[in-house]
């Protein structure tokens, strides 16, 4: 009779073969990976309602009460720490000076011009596809279901934040967007973020956030 080799147990722990009481290997992993793929928002609030913050390689859907609403500013502590940012037809001209003042480099910011949303929808999922951007704003329009798809598989698996800003009009239409979020005023000036599509998880209830005062959002509607 052979006596029994002596157990490493550090080693049996490293190959996966002991497991450790009082942890999950499975949820342990779960983490490691939601962390990485999520952006933190910069509002607490609004992380815990996106799974830790703005989700990479899905495709995100605000629908807005009117452009200018606070969408730039809620993105602005997004926009400082990106490398690259693109618009496609935004409803307004980029100030230089606001973007500085916020702490936003100019030459970070790429806008594309397109001339119908033909145009738009293709030149958005080849921006996506690249994966060379950190933040993809789109203004549209009506959808057709078929494109949301396209945009949405164009984003997945990429590392960077994609944005779809419609009409809140929209809003009772179908999505393939797995993120869909309502953006509004409340009656104190402050924002109002509904998520009604979570990938995931059940919807969430509306929260509000307090802003950071900028010219990014004027008083003027439709304006920078």
């Amino acid at each position: 009779m052979t006596a029994a080799h002596p157990v490493d147990i550090t080693q049996l722990m490293q190959r996966g073969t002991l497991w450790r009481a009082g942890r999950d290997p499975a949820r342990d992993w779960e983490t490691s990976q939601a962390d990485a793929l999520v952006v933190p928002s910069g509002f607490a609030t609004l992380d815990e309602v996106m799974g830790g913050g703005w989700p990479r390689g899905d495709l995100m859907e605000w629908l807005l009460d009117h452009p200018g609403i606070g969408e730039i500013r809620l993105l602005a502590p997004l926009m400082t720490r990106s490398q690259r940012i693109v618009l496609l037809d935004p409803p307004w001209i980029p100030h230089a000076l606001a973007l500085q003042a916020a702490g936003i480099g100019i030459t970070k910011i790429h806008v594309i011009q397109t001339g119908t949303t033909k145009e738009r929808l293709w030149a958005m999922e080849q921006v996506v596809k690249s994966g060379c951007c950190d933040l993809v704003l789109g203004w549209f329009g009506a959808l057709q279901g078929s494109w949301l798809r396209r945009l949405q598989l164009a984003m997945a698996g990429g590392t960077g934040v994609g944005v779809l800003l419609r009409p809140a009009s929209l809003g009772q239409q179908g999505s393939a967007a797995p993120w869909r979020l309502r953006l509004g005023g409340s009656a104190n000036g402050r924002l109002e973020v509904e998520a009604f599509k979570r990938k995931g998880a059940i919807p969430a209830k509306t929260i509000t956030l307090d802003l950071p005062t900028s010219s990014l959002s004027p008083v003027n509607r439709g304006s920078p």
